[in-house]
């Protein structure tokens, strides 16, 4: 074990399973994830007693600990390919801090990088978590463009995409692009 920041990362291969993750910390370690996610253990509780317990609860709690990240905390998480990051930044590290602390997300050090781990159980919990939110973003923000290219069609009889997609960018805070906008306007045709 090594610990960097106040964060410990574990020496070793990553591994994607939650209970061999949880294996690789000692006891200690261990009952400080159990304090974290506010489950009551003994110190009597053999390591194998508190990873049971503990595995349980980190599945039960993880879409709900997910969902109150803010956003670009998940959008770090989310960019993970298959539960991994690899060659992680200290800021990076810093940033999903509290994730690691609760057991959700394991910090390796691999070749003297740190190497991000979201266990497989969890990834459908983080998946739950952004993909519908940007998908309704974006449906609502389609919704939105259409609106405002129909009002220009209304009052000139036609609309310049350009001069729509520059208002666009100047009062809303997603940027918007000529591709993404005519993408919006060809499945509206479509529908």
């Amino acid at each position: 074990m090594k610990e960097i920041h106040n964060i410990t990362l574990i020496k070793g291969m990553p591994n994607h399973k939650l209970e061999n993750n949880l294996k690789a910390y000692k006891k200690d370690q261990l009952l400080q994830i159990a304090e974290n996610q506010q489950l009551l253990m003994k110190k009597s509780y053999t390591k194998t007693k508190i990873i049971e317990q503990l595995k349980s609860i980190i599945i039960e709690n993880a879409a709900n600990f997910f969902g109150q990240l803010d956003s670009n905390t998940l959008q770090i998480l989310a960019t993970e390919d298959n539960g991994t990051l690899q060659d992680v930044s200290y800021e990076t590290l810093n940033s999903v801090q509290s994730a690691i602390e609760s057991g959700y997300l394991f910090a390796y050090v691999v070749n003297s990088k740190v190497t991000l781990i979201l266990p497989n159980e969890l990834i459908s919990s983080i998946e739950s978590e952004t993909s519908p939110n940007q998908v309704n973003e974006e449906s609502e923000n389609s919704t939105l463009f259409l609106r405002q290219l129909e009002n220009a069609r209304k009052i000139y009889g036609r609309y310049d995409l350009n001069h729509l997609v520059s208002v666009w960018n100047h009062y809303f805070t997603q940027m918007l692009t000529v591709e993404e906008a005519t993408t919006w306007i060809k499945r509206n045709n479509n529908d």
